[in-house]
């Protein structure tokens, strides 16, 4: 199975099916790998490398064990060692030196060097999402009522690496199968293929926090044209200090450029708490941007992917739905950024 808009937009807080939901299976004390999966696993449908070509067969590659998958020892999907995932020295090849808390270091990849490491699992479950799940807002009523009634406009992205798109398998510095879009491009096209006519811009740029972002708003869009402004910044900010300034600074300059533009303000996913230094007050930033939203009434909605990663990080590992073992997103984590979205946006 290849990639499909769909499947991919299918939100894992609805439905009884959980498609392509990613695992890295690490050997981190010589037993059992059993790994827990987003929900209560009934039945496995299929599993899968994450270039969706190879599929791997029950009682030979894994087994279904109380809900979870159990990585078989011999099989052909490939298991990380410890030694490979806690490294006793620094990595030569890459550039970044990520300490790991408690001391060592931690692998590190960008590109596809990690997702290679993980397998993608479809399974069939009968229990339900208990934590809240985002909710259709009220507000956007102008971009609400353009997507209802088939009106052009145009949607313009801005943020960090995770908006840019890093390490989605279809980001144009990476490529590689199954080709996955980055969400920003999926939202899109979700939309476009609901009968929608819109266009988009992303100017996001990697390394780059709320300050940036407050003083590159204007000069990067002074030129474009659209009506709906996405901003998510917050995982380079790190804390909570002029968080809210800097975005209500963006805000105001995207109002300069078209006084009738509508917002949506999308709180960062967490970083690894293995990372040391990575993770700080990133947690603190989504009720900031739910105080900012309050201030513009209807202009502005939350997408509140802080809620639903800690949600998710309370049944599934960090490193199971990372790009990168630090920050960055995989498909799997990157296709719930576009379900948010899209539920924000009322449509799925």
């Amino acid at each position: 199975m290849k990639y499909d808009n769909y499947v991919c937009t299918a939100p894992v807080w609805g439905g009884s099916i959980v498609y392509n939901e990613t695992v890295w299976p690490v050997d981190f004390d010589g037993g059992d790998l059993v790994i827990p999966l987003l929900y209560h696993a009934d039945r496995i449908i299929s599993v899968t490398d994450t270039a969706l070509d190879v599929k791997y067969k029950a009682g030979m590659d894994y087994e279904l064990t109380d809900g979870k998958i159990r990585i078989l020892r011999g099989g052909r999907i490939k298991i990380t060692p410890r030694g490979e995932f806690f490294l006793k020295e620094i990595q030569t090849e890459s550039p970044f030196k990520i300490a790991a808390e408690g001391g060592g270091w931690l692998y590190f990849a960008e590109g596809d060097g990690i997702t290679k490491k993980q397998v993608c699992v479809t399974y069939e479950h009968f229990d339900k999402w208990s934590k809240p799940a985002p909710e259709k807002t009220c507000k956007l009523p102008k971009t609400r009522e353009k997507i209802k009634n088939k009106e052009p406009f145009g949607f313009a992205f801005f943020g960090d690496s995770i908006t840019y798109g890093c390490n989605s398998s279809g980001m144009k510095d990476i490529n590689v199968p199954p080709y996955i879009p980055i969400w920003s491009v999926m939202t899109v096209e979700y939309l476009n293929r609901a009968g929608a006519f819109v266009s988009h811009i992303n100017r996001a740029v990697g390394g780059m926090d709320s300050r940036w972002g407050a003083e590159n708003m204007y000069p990067l869009f002074k030129d474009d044209g659209f009506s709906l402004m996405l901003i998510a910044f917050g995982m380079n900010d790190g804390g909570i200090e002029h968080f809210e300034e800097y975005t209500e600074k963006m805000i105001e300059d995207a109002l300069k450029i078209n006084p009738e533009c509508e917002f949506l303000l999308v709180s960062t996913t967490l970083p690894h708490k293995l990372a040391a230094g990575f993770y700080r007050e990133q947690y603190k930033q989504q009720a900031i941007l739910e105080r900012v939203c309050e201030k513009y009434g209807d202009k502005t909605a939350l997408v509140p992917m802080t809620d639903i990663h800690t949600a998710m990080l309370e049944k599934k590992r960090f490193f199971d739905m990372t790009g990168n073992n630090v920050n960055h997103p995989n498909d799997f984590l990157a296709s719930v950024y576009a379900q948010a979205i899209l539920r924000v946006l009322g449509e799925v």
